[in-house]
């Protein structure tokens, strides 16, 4: 799981979603929703982002 804090457009928003639905592109993070629908924000709105490294196996 992957969690984003940005500023949204009235409060801050936090958001917890899968790791392969959260993606950089040049200057923006986006969010995939399915059928092609995107949220696009632009990486100076963006507070923190945690992902899961895929390369670390749980115990």
């Amino acid at each position: 799981m992957a969690t984003i804090v940005y500023q949204g457009d009235d409060d801050t928003v936090s958001e917890e979603i899968g790791d392969e639905k959260l993606n950089y592109q040049e200057d923006h993070w986006q969010i995939y929703h399915g059928d092609d629908e995107y949220t696009y924000i632009p990486r100076e709105r963006v507070y923190t982002v945690k992902m899961t490294d895929p390369h670390v196996e749980n115990e």
